[in-house]
C-alpha cells in the first residue's frame, strides 16, 4: 500500500471533529506556504531591480523574469530554501533551532534522518539569514574586546587545526581573534569580528564609527585603541583600569562583560569551540537570541524568516569572505581552501548587499 493510500485509510478512521481539525490545519499550512511565496516576490535576487514580470511556471512554482538582467527566478531563489529538497525537514530543523537553540549536528542528523553534512549546511543557511541590530548607540555605551584563539577547526589538509584546548602563547598576540562587543543601556548591541591580532582604532571606526550618536558617553577600560578612537571622533570617554572592572555605579562595562561571558560559554563549552571562519555567524546568532529573549514565538519573526534573498549568496561566499578577512586583517596565512563550490554562487563578494560578515 502506498503512503497516499495509507493516509486516506487513516483519515477515514477519524471521527468528524478530528477530520475537521485536520482539514483546518492543512488549510493553514497551505495559506502559510502561499504567504511565503507572496512575501518573497519583489526585487530581483540577482540585481535588486524591481522591474520583474511573470514568466510561466516551473515544477508548479510561478517563475519571474527580471527585465533588467534578463534572469529567471522563483519565490525561493536566493533564500535559505534555495536548493532544499526536503522542505518539511528543513522547516522542522529551523523550528528546533529557534526553540531549543544550537543542537549538536549528530543529534540533528539522527532526529531528522539527514546526513551530518546536511545538518551542518542547514545550520549555516539559517545563520546566514540573521540581520544584526543596526540601530545607533545612545547615551552610555559600553565597549570591550573579547579574545578567541585562532582556530581552523574542520579544515582539511592542515597539520595543526586546533580543535580545542589552550595555547602556550600568552597575552595579546597574532593568534588571538578579536571580537568587538558594544552595547548601550537601550539594549542596542553589536558583536563584530574585527581582526586577528591586537585591536586597532581603525577597527573600531570601521565597525561602529557611524553608529555613535552625538550624546554618547563611551565607557571602557584603558585600552589605547579605544582611547584613540574616542579622541579622534571627539567622543566623551570614561575609562578605568581593567583590574577594577568599574568606574562607578553608572559607568561600568558589566553589560558587555555579561554578554561576553555567556557567548564564551556557548561557543567554548557547549559547542567545544568553533572555527574562526564561522565565528561571526555564531556571534550573530547569539546576538539575535539575546535581543529576542522575551518573545514567545520566534518562528514568526522576520529576522529569522525565509524572506532574506541574500541568504544563499552569503552561505556560498563565506569561504571567500574568510579568505579576504585573513589576508586583510591578520598576519596569518590562508591555507587549504575548501574544494566545495556551487554553480549559482556569486564570483564577486562585493555584489552581496549587507551580508554582515567580517
Amino acid at each position: 500500500m502506498s503512503t497516499k493510500e495509507q493516509i486516506i485509510e487513516l483519515f477515514k478512521e477519524l471521527n468528524g471533529k478530528d477530520k475537521s481539525i485536520l482539514l483546518n490545519e492543512l488549510g493553514d499550512l497551505k495559506s502559510n506556504k502561499e504567504q511565503i511565496k507572496v512575501d518573497n516576490i519583489g526585487n530581483c535576487p540577482y540585481c535588486q531591480s524591481n522591474h520583474t514580470v511573470k514568466n510561466g511556471k516551473h515544477k508548479g512554482n510561478q517563475r519571474y523574469l527580471c527585465k533588467a538582467c534578463n534572469r529567471n527566478f522563483i519565490y525561493s531563489t536566493g533564500t535559505a530554501l534555495q536548493g532544499i529538497k526536503k522542505r518539511g525537514q528543513f522547516e522542522e530543523y529551523r523550528s528546533i533551532m529557534l526553540n531549543e537553540g544550537i543542537v549538536p549536528l549528530k543529534t540533528m542528523s539522527r532526529r531528522l534522518d539527514i546526513s551530518v553534512q546536511t545538518a551542518f549546511d542547514w545550520r549555516h543557511k539559517i545563520l546566514c539569514g540573521l540581520r544584526s541590530n543596526i540601530g545607533d548607540f545612545e547615551n552610555i555605551t559600553e565597549v570591550d574586546d573579547i579574545w578567541f584563539l585562532y582556530s581552523q577547526k574542520g579544515r582539511q589538509g592542515l597539520k595543526y587545526s586546533r580543535k580545542r584546548g589552550g595555547s602556550k602563547r600568552r597575552g595579546d598576540n597574532d593568534f588571538q581573534v578579536k571580537l568587538l562587543v558594544t552595547s548601550d543601556r537601550n539594549n542596542t548591541n553589536d558583536m563584530s569580528v574585527v581582526r586577528i591580532g591586537r585591536l586597532k582604532a581603525k577597527d573600531i571606526e570601521r565597525k561602529i564609527g557611524d553608529r555613535i550618536g552625538d550624546d554618547v558617553t563611551l565607557v571602557s577600560d584603558k585600552h589605547p585603541s579605544i582611547k584613540s578612537f574616542a579622541k579622534k571622533n571627539k567622543i566623551n570617554h570614561v575609562s578605568f583600569k581593567s583590574s577594577k572592572h568599574i568606574k562607578d555605579d553608572v559607568h561600568h562595562v558589566q553589560t558587555v562583560n555579561g554578554l561576553a561571558s555567556r557567548l564564551k560559554g556557548e561557543l567554548n563549552h557547549k559547542l567545544r569551540g568553533v572555527s574562526t571562519k564561522y565565528l561571526q555567524s555564531y556571534a550573530n546568532w547569539f546576538q539575535f537570541v539575546e535581543s529576542h529573549k522575551n518573545k514567545v514565538n520566534l518562528l514568526k519573526d522576520k529576522d529569522i524568516g525565509l524572506t532574506n534573498k541574500q541568504q544563499w549568496n552569503t552561505f556560498t561566499s563565506i569561504e571567500k569572505q574568510y579568505a579576504n578577512f585573513i589576508k586583510k586583517y591578520s598576519v596569518r596565512t590562508y591555507r587549504c581552501p575548501t574544494k566545495r563550490n556551487w554553480k549559482t554562487a556569486l564570483k564577486d563578494t562585493k555584489s552581496i548587499v549587507n551580508v554582515g560578515y567580517m
